[in-house]
């Protein structure tokens, strides 16, 4: 019984919402008439009667079909095929498809545009399923919601699901795009592609889900350096393409809904803003405190596979990973020294410069002045940097269980000096 009385309050919910859409169409059209138009008046009350408004409706459905690709986005005027093609092709999931949309998603519908009222109808939903949907299935409610006589319902779902299956047979046309695409035995394969109309319907509505009032509260709310509870997005750099001009219809009826606009995502590589280089003014070495900071990923990374390899033989494979992670930290300070290179050459001279000489030759290699010029030249700058290295880098991967000493210091000093030697070859 309860069941029972679900289906009469669906039934009764669809009946209503079907009478109502016929009722507000029959309205828009009598707010242009006068009042004087008696026979105008009388002609569209019979029209609007609902088993009269359906039998016209499924005539003019004919001229519409369904479908999730539409040929008239490249061109207004091209008369090849739409395809409707929602499933999903595992060989093409690492690509954004058509088959990545929900299952309740809105297809686009092409054809005769004075026809698109009848798409609306088809459209209109109940319990999250549309009556192009129930049509499909022949449902057993929205049957029972139907006017009529059996005969009468058997003609309406039909003509109505008709609109899921293409007319014509697939065909391209010479003002749709065309790629020849060349084979291995000097054919081609003449692709027709097609535009992803309802795969763009969805991306435009959920960028235009960043005028949300959720959305407009949290940017509001950083705007004005307050907390929020909700985060913030949106889309920078947008492009819109336009389709239709001024009759989008024209087009298809989600070209419509969204006013003939289509939304184009920022294809750009990103700006990489680095901060400002600084002079090294006010430590005697940069090995401490900002090769450190600089190194803090791959030192830590070094330290932990040392530590799980502490107690296993020392084999060739270990030794060249372990090259490997110093030789990431090497790059990253050297990287490090080649942006304070490029600073205006004498930024050594500073009085707040406290490096080290043979930092300060390394660094500031473009410093002009004797003695200064001849002091780089004779200092043996090469092996007090590589040492100084090689030193901290033994304090840095030091623990109570795990010690570092002069073969190790060895092997960092002459991994740093060949990379130092190798960027500097004049002072081979």
């Amino acid at each position: 019984m309860e069941h029972d009385r679900q289906a009469m309050t669906e039934e009764a919910c669809l009946r209503e919402m079907i009478e109502q859409f016929i009722h507000e169409r029959h309205q828009g059209k009598l707010k242009e008439l006068r009042d004087s138009d008696t026979e105008t008046i009388a002609a569209l009350a019979e029209k609007y009667q609902v088993t009269t408004w359906l039998d016209d409706a499924a005539r003019r459905v004919q001229q519409l079909t369904i479908v999730t690709h539409a040929v008239k986005f490249l061109n207004p005027g091209a008369q090849g095929s739409n395809i409707f093609e929602h499933n999903a092709d595992s060989r093409c999931r690492h690509f954004a498809s058509s088959a990545d949309l929900k299952p309740q998603f809105t297809p686009d519908a092409v054809g005769n545009a004075a026809q698109l009222d009848v798409y609306k109808f088809l459209q209109l939903s109940h319990n999250k399923e549309s009556l192009l949907s129930r049509m499909a299935r022949n449902d057993a409610v929205l049957r029972k919601a139907l006017p009529g006589n059996d005969e009468q319902k058997n003609k309406w779902t039909a003509a109505f699901s008709g609109i899921m299956q293409s007319q014509v047979s697939p065909a391209t046309h010479t003002l749709a795009k065309q790629v020849y695409f060349p084979l291995s035995d000097d054919s081609y394969h003449l692709l027709a592609p097609l535009y992803p109309t309802a795969l763009v319907n969805e991306v435009y509505l959920r960028i235009q889900t960043r005028y949300s009032e959720q959305n407009k509260a949290a940017f509001k709310a950083r705007k004005e350096k307050k907390p929020s509870t909700n985060s913030h997005f949106d889309f920078p750099d947008l492009a819109v393409q336009k389709f239709g001009g001024t009759k989008p219809q024209n087009i298809s009826q989600l070209n419509s809904e969204r006013h003939g606009q289509a939304f184009l995502l920022a294809s750009l590589p990103p700006l990489w803003k680095t901060a400002a280089v600084r002079a090294p003014f006010g430590v005697k070495s940069i090995f401490h405190r900002i090769a450190a900071f600089k190194t803090t990923i791959p030192l830590k990374a070094l330290k932990a596979f040392l530590t799980k390899m502490q107690d296993k033989t020392n084999t060739a494979e270990i030794r060249r990973q372990r090259e490997n992670y110093v030789t990431e930290i090497i790059d990253l300070i050297l990287l490090y020294a080649s942006e304070v290179q490029q600073l205006p050459p004498g930024w050594s001279a500073d009085d707040r410069c406290r490096l080290l000489p043979h930092q300060a030759y390394w660094l500031d290699p473009n410093r002009t002045g004797d003695p200064w010029v001849q002091q780089r030249r004779t200092s043996e700058w090469v092996d007090k940097v590589s040492l100084e290295f090689a030193n901290w880098l033994n304090d840095s991967l030091q623990t109570e269980k795990m010690r570092f000493g002069d073969d190790e210091r060895f092997e960092w000093k002459k991994l740093f000096e060949n990379e130092l030697q190798w960027l500097n070859p004049e002072v081979c």
